[in-house]
């Protein structure tokens, strides 16, 4: 179908030779700028007579400062990019560029998506071998989205909502950043991603691989779906719904990612896992998040070396099994973790900061397991209302009335007594600096207003 369209469109591209030709030589003989001669006289210079102009192989160099307008068509290789501030703008309801050619270089220069619908990308990739390179993309609509897509490289790019002062503004209304379909082997490097639908979105795209890219402000800043072995390594998320969802996936990697602060929706996780499957979560940091690792109907994964810590809830875990948890530290979370219908997971050497543990040998790991009790969420899993009553006083008192068998409880067989040795105490003794000055504070103003309008009064 994408070679049919492609066909079609090289036709009408040849189709319009003749009067591309006429017009250039009358700009040759008339002594005219070839950019006037296709300027627009209300928006700029026209950019598709200018690619089509240019011979396959070669270079289209956009003037510094110029605003071109599309939509246009790339149907050959070759290489746009500016040495300056050039502006490629559209609002029709086409993307402002759709490249059907494979080999093409755009690099260097900004495209204005004005298209409100969030279905409509600014860029609109439909072949293969292509590098996008430093672009910056601002969006009404979405960002760059791959169709059919194999083996392309989007780089150093900034793509940003239009609209990003408004961070109330509804997600419905925004478009993914970064959005992949049917399309394998794509690497999506060092981009900026702010105030989109999703900040990068891959379904049904094998073998992608997310390195080192920032997303902030969109409801998941990284987000795969029924996509096999991919790769989502070195990139910051915060201030989302979800940091990075993985669901529907089997072979994943997800390493060395840190996801902070998202905590503004009721369902804000660090880490999302749903329907994982043989996959490994590793070196990640979950900080100060609603829930800090999100587990459910995965099974046979490895989640090693992570930290999970200042989470409102460290780990929650639901129908999950055979998993194993080693070698990390939870700590500074409210509640450490949960779990509740999962069984045969194994967890062995982790750090627990609350753990009342016992080392009688002094090999650094405690004779007491720790334990993991699913009293809330059992209570909870019925009636929705009564999360009203986290963390409330009589709860501790109720968990201990109902406590009977705990054979089937989540258990750290082998504890930690220390955190690991990459853990770095320093940073997080340096975070609660904050928090517990600004609780002096407030001690010592609230001893002042009683002792000024309240003692003296009396």
């Amino acid at each position: 179908m994408n070679r049919q369209r492609m066909n079609a469109d090289i036709r009408g591209a040849r189709s319009s030779r003749l009067w591309i030709a006429l017009i250039i030589a009358l700009a040759f003989l008339t002594g005219t700028d070839l950019s006037r001669a296709f300027s627009s006289s209300t928006e700029g210079v026209l950019l598709q007579p200018l690619i089509d102009a240019t011979p396959q192989g070669e270079t289209l160099l956009l003037d510094k400062g110029q605003t071109y307008v599309g939509p246009a068509i790339i149907a050959k290789e070759i290489t746009i990019r500016s040495e300056g501030e050039a502006t490629v703008t559209n609002d029709s309801e086409e993307p402002v560029i759709t490249i059907l050619a494979d080999g093409v270089v755009l690099q260097d220069f900004i495209v204005r998506n004005l298209n409100k619908d969030p279905k409509k990308p600014a860029i609109l990739v439909q072949s293969d071998r292509n590098r996008l390179e430093r672009l910056r993309i601002v969006a009404q609509g979405g960002g760059i989205y791959l169709r059919d897509a194999n083996d392309n490289e989007i780089r150093g790019s900034r793509i940003e909502g239009a609209n990003s002062a408004n961070r109330k503004e509804a997600f419905s209304k925004r478009g993914n950043g970064i959005d992949l379909h049917g399309s394998s082997r794509n690497l999506i490097e060092d981009n900026t991603i702010i105030h989109m639908h999703d900040g990068v979105y891959v379904e049904s795209s094998n073998a992608a691989t997310v390195r080192n890219n920032y997303a902030s402000d969109s409801r998941y800043g990284f987000h795969f779906m029924f996509s096999g072995q991919p790769v989502l390594e070195e990139n910051i998320g915060e201030g989302n719904v979800t940091g990075g969802m993985v669901m529907g996936v089997e072979g994943a990697i997800v390493h060395d990612n840190r996801f902070d602060k998202q905590t503004e929706n009721v369902n804000s996780q660090g880490i999302l896992l749903f329907d994982v499957h043989r996959s490994e979560i590793s070196g990640n940091r979950v900080d100060g998040n609603r829930v800090g690792l999100y587990i459910e109907n995965s099974t046979e994964n490895i989640l090693s070396d992570n930290e999970v810590s200042r989470n409102f809830i460290g780990m929650q875990m639901i129908q999950s099994d055979t998993n194993s948890f080693r070698n990390s530290a939870f700590v500074g979370n409210v509640i450490q973790a949960q779990s509740t219908e999962s069984v045969d997971n194994e967890l062995r050497g982790n750090y627990w900061e609350d753990i009342e543990g016992l080392d009688t040998n002094g090999d650094g790991y405690s004779d007491m397991t720790y334990e993991i009790d699913p009293f809330f969420l059992q209570v909870t899993k019925d009636i929705d209302a009564f999360q009203v009553f986290f963390q409330s006083p009589g709860m501790p008192f109720l968990a201990q009335m109902f406590q009977a068998d705990t054979s089937n409880w989540l258990k750290d067989l082998a504890p930690k007594m220390e955190p690991p040795d990459w853990y770095d105490i320093a940073e997080v003794s340096d975070n609660r600096w904050f928090p517990l000055t600004l609780g002096v504070l407030l001690l010592i103003l609230s001893i002042t207003i009683i002792y000024r309008w309240g003692y003296r009064k009396s």
